[in-house]
Parts: C-alpha cells; sequence; structure tokens
C-alpha cells in the first residue's frame, strides 16, 4: 500500500461530506441498534453513524487512525473505539448490524473474514458491505491503496453466499464516478486523482444522489450488499 496515496484519500474524503451522507444514506434503513463497524478509520463515517444514536463500536488496525477516530468523536459516549484486527476479534458479545463500508477488498481472504464476523452477528443480524465494482477499472489507483479487487454483482454475491450468508441484497451505487476513475487510473496512470477532481465531484453529488433514487442502476463505481444471518436452524 502507497502510504501517499492512502492519506491522500482520508484527507480529502473527509472534506467531501456530500458523498460521504449519500453513502450512510444508503446504510440507515439497514442500521441496527448495536453497531459494529470494521475499518473505522479517521472516523470520516463513523460520525455520521453515530448521529443516528446507535451503540457503535468501531475497529481499525491502524493506531493512529483510531487516536485521530477517539479524538473526533470524544463527546459521543456511546461509541466505543479500539485497535483490532477484525479477523482475530474475540467475540464476548453479538451486533445487530456489521458494516465494512470500502473494508474487503483489502482483505486477501476475504471470505474468511466474513465467516468469522459472522460469529458476532446476532440470528437475524445484517452485514453491510460497500466495495469498489466492475474488475475492469482495476489498476494503478486500487493497487496505491492496497485493493487485492473489485467486485462485480455476481462475484459479491457468491462471496457472501459461500460465507454462508444466504440471498444477499446488492445494487450499484454512484455510476457517475466511472469515468473519472477509469480515466486517472487506467488512461493517465494516476495513483490519485487531482483534488480539486473531488470537491467538483462533491458539489455534485445532491444532483447525482436524486438521479440514482429514481431507480437501481445496472453499473457502477461501488457496490453495496446488506446480507441478514440466518436465524438459528435455517439452511
Amino acid at each position: 500500500m502507497n502510504d501517499r496515496a492512502q492519506a491522500f484519500w482520508l484527507d480529502h474524503l473527509q472534506s467531501a461530506g456530500h458523498y460521504n451522507c449519500w453513502i450512510v444514506s444508503q446504510v440507515l434503513p439497514h442500521l441496527g441498534q448495536d453497531v459494529l463497524e470494521v475499518g473505522c478509520g479517521t472516523g470520516n463515517l463513523t460520525e455520521l453513524l453515530a448521529q443516528t444514536g446507535a451503540n457503535l463500536t468501531g475497529v481499525d488496525v491502524n493506531a493512529r487512525f483510531v487516536e485521530q477516530a477517539k479524538t473526533r468523536l470524544q463527546f459521543y459516549p456511546h461509541v466505543n473505539l479500539m485497535v483490532a484486527d477484525a479477523t482475530q476479534l474475540v467475540w464476548t458479545r453479538s451486533f445487530d448490524t456489521i458494516i465494512l463500508l470500502d473494508v474487503l477488498e483489502h482483505i486477501e481472504q476475504d471470505q474468511q473474514l466474513l465467516r468469522h464476523l459472522k460469529q458476532g452477528l446476532k440470528p437475524g443480524g445484517r452485514l453491510i458491505v460497500k466495495v469498489p465494482a466492475l474488475n475492469c477499472l482495476y489498476g494503478p489507483l486500487d493497487r496505491a491503496i492496497g485493493h487485492y479487487r473489485r467486485y462485480n454483482k455476481c462475484s459479491l454475491t457468491a462471496t457472501l453466499q459461500q460465507a454462508e450468508f444466504p440471498n444477499p441484497t446488492v445494487w450499484y451505487f454512484n455510476a457517475a464516478g466511472i469515468p473519472g476513475w477509469w480515466f486517472n487510473g487506467k488512461v493517465l496512470q494516476r495513483t490519485t486523482p487531482p483534488a480539486e477532481q473531488i470537491g467538483w465531484f462533491d458539489r455534485l453529488v445532491p444532483l447525482l444522489q436524486k438521479l440514482e433514487s429514481w431507480g437501481s442502476l445496472p453499473i457502477g463505481l461501488s457496490l453495496f450488499a446488506v446480507a441478514i444471518n440466518p436465524e438459528l436452524g435455517e439452511c
């Protein structure tokens, strides 16, 4: 992973308020009261999730990121943040909802992580995942931030099903982001886009969000999935 690229995305997405709210809007209809966020980073999205009042636990492997997130969320007593490797969590409790927003693509053994997280999810609880979409877009932008892969609808569905999450609901998100990612990564071979492009895109998000709310799209820069942990005794 390129540290400079990682720092670039964390810094600039922090100021992409419209985009962050758009992401969280996809999560909120499926959010329970007792929530685990895997890969909380510096708390960009964690803060928005905390505003729902849910009991929120956030974990990240990067101690520096967690300290920044703790400072940012110090006035939210219902939020608990800790340094932890999600693949090695010891389950002392279970959660209504487990969230992975742009995390799964960083894990080489993605099914193994999902199976482990399933153990910490209550029966009937929901797993919410956001991942980068479209294998044809994989390139320098992905490699610089440690992506092992991008997904499509079929591959994400299969990954979840093989981890014993049957019948996930999967949808594409942010179709308008495709041209910029393709041009910067595949054509210009950049490892980060120009910073001003993120600001321009964020200003367009309210319009893009309205357009995508009219119906599901056959394509997108990202994919969301919601999978329910089967009740005990279900197949």
